[in-house]
């Protein structure tokens, strides 16, 4: 009886969808043309992201929007056992975002995100953990600079 009210709503709920949007969707991310990307600090995170922040260069000379990444990583020990051996380690991955036009500084933005995790025995299994966790970071820090990315005006 109950489900037979609701049902109605219901569908029409699911088919309106509530105008949501993937921002993974848009092909057209923000307003602004990037023209150049440059990569400063760690090489290989800095690839990472830009892999997975889908932007399209524009090769319009007119345009000279110039976006910078300056990534970097730390890997700190938090706490220590009485032997003077790693219990917790910190992973910290800094991006500074940069949008440059003319060679001036026009939106700057620093993206940080750490994780904390206990110390594994086994050494190669602490370095895929420690990678792993990694890549966690990298996506969300992505996932940070495309919402800023669309939201600049």
């Amino acid at each position: 009886m109950i489900i037979k009210k609701f049902l109605p709503v219901l569908v029409f709920l699911f088919l309106t969808n509530c105008g949501y949007k993937s921002i993974y969707s848009q092909k057209n991310l923000s307003n602004i043309s990037i023209t150049k990307v440059e990569l400063v600090g760690n090489r290989t995170l800095n690839k990472s992201l830009l892999s997975k922040l889908f932007l399209e260069v524009d090769n319009d000379p007119n345009l000279n929007n110039i976006l910078v990444l300056d990534t970097k990583k730390e890997i700190l020990s938090l706490s220590k056992d009485n032997a003077g051996n790693t219990k917790i380690y910190n992973t910290k991955i800094t991006t500074t975002l940069s949008l440059k036009k003319n060679d001036k500084v026009i939106k700057k933005k620093t993206f940080v995100s750490d994780f904390d995790y206990s110390n594994i025995d086994n050494k190669f299994d602490l370095q895929q953990y420690q990678k792993n966790i990694e890549q966690n970071l990298i996506r969300r820090i992505a996932e940070n600079i495309l919402i800023y990315l669309v939201s600049i005006k």
